[in-house]
């Protein structure tokens, strides 16, 4: 974020690190970034943290209204608890998969990444992609990753590496889930009961590996803003090489 030429404060907010608090009960709530702020000062102008602020706070609810659902024993009609539990298992898949590729764009958006790499890339994509210039020229074909380039920047992809493919297989089986849309999902009313212990475990297994992938998201996050605050503080001047050791990132190239 700028000021009069001289910049004020990163263009991004770690709302990943901020959702894996709050899925842990570390934090009260999740920030909501009102659209009319945008780009004002001390706002950030970034689209996608207003996108993924938006998706968070309703995931928040989608969460919230789960527990409730599923934690209930009053008498519900069968077919009226089928309903709801085929209507919240689907805005859990949705609002998990929306909220990640959110806050990846947003710490994209604050790099040289051109924006059509990611700009209607869906999660798994932003995981692994097909590299088209490689495959243009002939050349052995491969993967790239958008979200392993950002962790590669601070040390993380290690980290990563070692859980992508559990995320990727994650994504994939909910994908494969939602592939036909219309066909996705059958309401198979067989009780309250057993509609709660459906969701319920359904809830558990997104839940756990969503927790596992903003984890990762928003200890990125934290180190994109450490970096960026480190080159404010320095601008216009470029910081030393030995201070990105401190914040655990790669040094930017001079010149």
């Amino acid at each position: 974020m700028w000021n009069g030429g001289m910049p004020i404060g990163p263009n991004i907010l770690p709302l990943a690190a901020e959702m894996c608090d709050w899925l842990g009960q570390k934090c009260g709530g999740l920030s909501a970034c009102l659209e009319e702020n945008r780009g004002q000062l001390g706002f950030a102008s970034n689209p996608y943290t207003y996108y993924a602020s938006a998706i968070g706070t309703s995931l928040g609810e989608v969460i919230n209204t789960v527990g409730t659902f599923v934690e209930s024993t009053g008498d519900v009609e069968p077919i009226e608890a089928e309903v709801t539990r085929v209507r919240l298992q689907s805005e859990l898949v949705l609002y998990t998969a929306r909220f990640c590729e959110a806050t990846i764009k947003q710490m994209l958006y604050c790099t040289q990444v051109p924006p059509a790499m990611y700009e209607d890339a869906s999660l798994g994509r932003l995981l692994a992609a097909d590299c088209k210039d490689c495959r243009k020229a002939g050349k052995p074909r491969h993967d790239i990753s958008l979200l392993g380039a950002l962790a590669h920047q601070y040390r993380l992809c290690h980290t990563l590496e070692h859980c992508m493919a559990d995320h990727l297989a994650f994504v994939g089986k909910r994908r494969n889930e939602q592939a036909a849309h219309a066909q996705s999902i059958v309401l198979d009313p067989k009780g309250a009961s057993q509609s709660r212990e459906r969701l319920e475990a359904t809830f558990d297994d997104i839940c756990h590996e969503f927790g596992h992938m903003v984890e990762h998201i928003g200890q990125i996050e934290m180190r994109m803003i450490e970096e960026i605050s480190l080159i404010n503080l320095y601008y216009p001047a470029m910081p030393p090489l030995e201070s990105y050791d401190r914040i655990h990132a790669r040094p930017r190239a001079r010149g």
